[in-house]
């Protein structure tokens, strides 16, 4: 058996159902026929710790969550993910991209609607956080790009999400831990940006327009198409604003490193 195939069937069956550990293949078996505990025992000892590791990664990276529901259910549907969705590369900063999908179809959540919108921000939020660094477009670049044609790239940091639920009151309320207070999930929906102005994630609410707009920029829709489909479906959008708002958090790549 080579090494190749020996690390993809121990990756395989660290994932697997329980039960595959008491049958390993004879050939891998004998690879590791030593000591007096049986190779079952001692793979479900090296499973065990893998899952339970990948879970605490995911709980560590959804402090909100863990506020709504508590740690013991979180602990369940982390521990659920994990065994679907194996991470694909080695560093785990960014382990738990699907979540929030894995959330709208976990049948235990069901009556909680507006936990999969959580998680996707919670994701967002780590996925700002974890960004590679870029520059920032300045004003001055406006001044001698042509306009026709031109694009605006968001920045590496900069997360989008929308949802029909209120997050950030749902957030505060995580937050403020106060046991007395209490909120209605019903009480409209937000559309906020999330990026890492120095070292840490900020959210900023945007306007339905505003959204929009920076949604077709992130899709790559040229600036002049994106503000005319922007206009005819927000009659009161205004471009100027936008742009000098934007410009000022630094929500744009530079222009000389927009290829």
């Amino acid at each position: 058996m080579r090494l190749s195939e020996v690390q993809k069937y121990f990756k395989d069956t660290m994932l697997d159902h329980p039960k595959v550990l008491d049958t390993p293949p004879e050939d891998f078996a004998e690879l590791f026929n030593v000591g007096d505990i049986p190779l079952p025992e001692r793979l479900k000892v090296y499973r065990n710790n893998i899952i339970g590791s990948l879970t605490d990664v995911m709980i560590a990276s959804h402090p909100l969550l863990e506020k709504l529901v508590g740690h013991e259910f979180l602990e369940l549907m982390a521990r659920s993910f994990v065994l679907e969705n194996p991470p694909t590369h080695g560093c785990l900063n960014m382990y738990g991209a699907g979540f929030d999908k894995f959330i709208e179809s976990y049948e235990l959540a069901k009556a909680l609607p507006y936990l999969a919108d959580m998680a996707k921000l919670e994701i967002a939020m780590n996925e700002a956080y974890h960004a590679p660094e870029d520059e920032p477009l300045k004003a001055n670049e406006l001044a001698t790009a042509s306009p026709e044609d031109l694009q605006l790239k968001l920045r590496q940091n900069v997360q989008l999400v929308s949802s029909r639920y209120p997050l950030d009151k749902i957030r505060n309320f995580c937050i403020e831990d106060d046991p007395d207070k209490t909120m209605s999930v019903d009480s409209g929906g937000v559309k906020m940006m999330i990026y890492r102005p120095e070292l840490d994630s900020v959210i900023v609410k945007l306007e339905d327009g505003e959204y929009e707009m920076l949604l077709a920029l992130n899709q790559g829709v040229g600036l002049n198409e994106a503000v005319e489909t922007t206009l005819n479906a927000h009659k009161g959008f205004g471009f100027q604003e936008f742009l000098q708002r934007h410009i000022e958090l630094e929500t744009f790549l530079a222009l000389k490193t927009n290829t």
